[in-house]
């Protein structure tokens, strides 16, 4: 499912069925959105799930705030605001996902997902709910030269995302294939994936961006588990973890650039 454009909230509505009004689920589901929100914010890794009731009425969900998030309250309302979305967008659905962005606000940035079916099972990230946005514009360039340049800097922040404790990372690479276009790059996970689910995942997703979204000037995929995200424009909060350089540029080239 597309994303909105940038500074918008997307949302996909589960199918696994719906509860009704003032059903014994619909409490359970009131008792986690009142508690994950805080739950989240107040975690070192920005990262909560939550459940409540019993067999057949149980909620299971999930929260995780973008790891450049140094502002707890803003991690809390994002989640907060998630919550209120899904409830306008689907109501009565069992389940939603939720990607929260406030654009501008870059530190209002969450992802929540809940379900009447177990979430929390941290290695199971096939499946999860799928959003997708690319910038309308391109890089010029041939696209055989830039999109291995865009693969190699995603790959390596996945790479230092997955091995991270909290599982996220950033990154950037100058002069993206001759060129002259900076691009910054981020990748996450949820903190409770291994090394190797996180780096599965980012994978997954990382093998979707084809010769034709590489080029685009931005773009940014999303599942419950993972994501990832490019720009030409700094979008997070620090400096990059990683500087990449692009292995379609020859020394030669670079002393140009940098001439």
């Amino acid at each position: 499912m597309p994303l909105p454009s940038a500074a918008a909230t997307a949302q996909l509505c589960g199918s696994g069925g719906n509860y009704t009004a003032n059903s014994t689920y619909q409490s359970n589901l009131a008792v986690v959105a009142a508690t994950l929100p805080n739950k989240a914010s107040s975690s070192s890794q920005l990262f909560a799930t939550a459940t409540a009731g019993q067999v057949t009425d149980v909620v299971y969900a999930l929260a995780l705030c973008r790891g450049d998030t140094v502002n707890a309250t803003a991690c809390r309302d994002c989640v907060a605001a998630s919550f209120q979305e899904a409830q306008r967008a689907c109501p009565y659905h069992l389940g939603a996902t939720v990607y929260h962005d406030n654009g501008e606000q870059q530190q209002q940035t969450c992802v929540l997902g809940f379900s009447s079916d177990d979430l929390l099972v941290p290695s199971i990230t096939e499946n999860d709910t799928l959003f997708q946005s690319f910038q309308n514009d391109s890089f010029f360039g041939d696209p055989g030269t830039v999109t291995p340049d865009v693969h190699d800097l995603l790959t390596r922040t996945a790479q230092d995302a997955a091995a991270a404790e909290r599982r996220f990372a950033t990154a950037v690479m100058d002069s993206v294939s001759t060129v002259t276009r900076t691009l910054y790059s981020l990748a996450q996970c949820t903190p409770d994936l291994s090394t190797g689910d996180c780096l599965a995942c980012l994978q997954r997703i990382i093998s979707m961006v084809n010769t034709t979204t590489a080029v685009r000037l931005g773009g940014q995929i999303l599942v419950l588990r993972c994501n990832i995200r490019f720009e030409v424009n700094m979008f997070y909060q620090g400096q990059p973890m990683r500087r990449v350089t692009p292995s379609s540029i020859t020394p030669v080239d670079m002393e140009s650039n940098l001439g």
